[in-house]
């Protein structure tokens, strides 16, 4: 699956709110309110790979960072975070570079705002999305579960 493939069904409308539960076998990992880089490296070595870094011309601007989280050099998962041009966060985010997002976020002690799930009908996969305060300012973090990925 390309990174083209990825961003259209990150970006799909139909998506349920965690109030709606999913499917037993994928709970735990969708509505997991945790960091999901340290819930992944439970599973083997983490590594991440860098599709895309900069900014959309979105209005306001915002900073995207497209990656690819893999498990033993298999691709499990696709993210992407997009930031506000003007938030406080944005230059530690900018700076992380291969190194994965979870262990800096979460050392901010991230406020959860939503958390929002969906099953792509046409491939199968499952996404969840989520908006954090961290310092005050809104941080979208988008993730797809890939088919590699190993549901229980």
């Amino acid at each position: 699956m390309n990174a083209t493939t990825c961003r259209a069904i990150l970006h799909a409308r139909d998506w349920h709110s965690e109030s709606v539960l999913p499917p037993p076998a994928v709970r735990d990992w969708l509505l997991y309110r945790g960091s999901l880089t340290a819930k992944l490296r439970q599973h083997g070595e983490l590594s991440v790979h860098i599709e895309h870094e900069g900014w959309r011309d979105d209005t306001p601007p915002v900073w995207q960072r497209d990656a690819w989280l893999a498990i033993h050099h298999d691709r499990w998962i696709y993210a992407e975070t997009r930031i506000a041009q003007t938030a406080s966060a944005l230059r530690a985010l900018q700076t992380l570079g291969a190194a994965p997002i979870g262990p800096w976020l979460y050392q901010q002690n991230p406020q959860r705002l939503s958390l929002h799930w969906r099953r792509d009908p046409a491939s199968g996969l499952y996404a969840r999305k989520s908006t954090l305060l961290v310092h005050g300012e809104p941080l979208h973090i988008a993730e797809l579960f890939l088919a590699a990925f190993p549901w229980p």
